[in-house]
């Protein structure tokens, strides 16, 4: 198979031992079921040579044949190559027996999305390889997606993603890893919750915005990312920079009624307005203000926060 430099990664020191959590994009695929990479666009190469010519590619948008109907243009496909059979899976898994009529042109981006999934389920892939898979707004689309994901650990093959967004990244089932500055880091690593009873009160959190510092009381903030090697704090919707570590913060603000709720991400539960649900295993928070940009909860953390709010 071949190689490109992405997947050689310089990230292990002369004596081979791992630096920083650091790991080679081919090692990680080759031995995963589920892979969930937050990167850029010009990382879909090196990926898709790790994986080799098997995978059934999920392109995250572009013009598909826009005068067929759903029904044709998976007809077509299959014909191809030679799975006609394969068609009604593929519709099953992908919930477009409703739209089977219905002109791609006039299809929202999330049913183009899932149409773009069942035309590779149509055509026989055995592993996929899919770039942005639930960047849409029609969150019908993505539970389904989601869900079709999680059928990967009861099934044969391989699932590898590639997302421009860290909250999506962190929202699909499986292992979860960021692209940044020519290495391979493991997102959720270690998500152990910070429990003392002495903690120490803070009234004021220090954050950056435009070379400009602002204080905020604890109340005020809505939540807490951690992503590309810095933390940024949520307020109103506008984005800060703190010059913090997420430990140190998890520690400072747990008397405020914030919650770790993933390795990535710190909550003010007091902003929380619904428990968002996708699959069996994957959830989100949604928050006052924020639509439909929700928080990652982590797998690790859903008894956790069961216990805390019993639920």
């Amino acid at each position: 198979m071949g190689k490109t430099g992405m997947e050689n990664l310089p990230v292990s020191d002369k004596a081979g031992a791992v630096k920083n959590g650091e790991v080679k994009m081919a090692d990680i695929i080759d031995a995963g079921k589920m892979i969930h990479f937050e990167g850029k666009q010009s990382d879909e190469p090196a990926i898709l040579k790790c994986l080799g010519e098997v995978a059934g590619y999920v392109e995250a948008d572009g013009a598909l044949y826009e005068k067929m109907s759903v029904k044709q243009y998976l007809g077509f496909f299959a014909g191809l190559t030679g799975n006609r059979a394969k068609i009604p899976s593929a519709v099953e898994q992908m919930h477009l027996a409703g739209i089977l009529g219905k002109k791609i042109s006039k299809c929202t981006e999330g049913e183009k999305k899932r149409l773009r999934i069942a035309r590779e389920i149509a055509g026989g892939a055995g592993e996929y390889f899919l770039v942005n898979p639930v960047a849409v707004d029609d969150e019908e689309s993505k539970r389904v997606i989601l869900g079709w994901m999680e059928t990967f650990y009861e099934r044969a093959g391989r699932l590898v993603t590639l997302s421009l967004s860290h909250r999506d990244t962190c929202i699909c089932p499986g292992e979860h890893y960021e692209i940044i500055g020519g290495s391979v880091l493991r997102i959720d690593q270690s998500e152990n919750s910070v429990e003392n009873p002495d903690l120490p009160v803070v009234s004021k959190i220090s954050v950056s915005y435009n070379e400009k510092n602002f204080l905020f009381n604890p109340e005020e903030i809505d939540y807490i990312e951690a992503n590309d090697g810095k933390v940024y704090v949520y307020v109103k919707g506008e984005q800060y920079t703190g010059a913090y570590k997420m430990g140190e913060l998890e520690e400072k603000l747990a008397r405020f009624g914030f919650f770790r709720c993933h390795r990535s991400y710190i909550v003010n539960m007091q902003k929380v307005l619904e428990l968002v649900k996708w699959t069996r295993n994957s959830y989100s928070l949604r928050l006052k203000g924020y639509d439909k940009r929700d928080v990652p909860l982590s797998k690790g953390k859903i008894q956790e926060l069961r216990g805390i709010y019993e639920f």
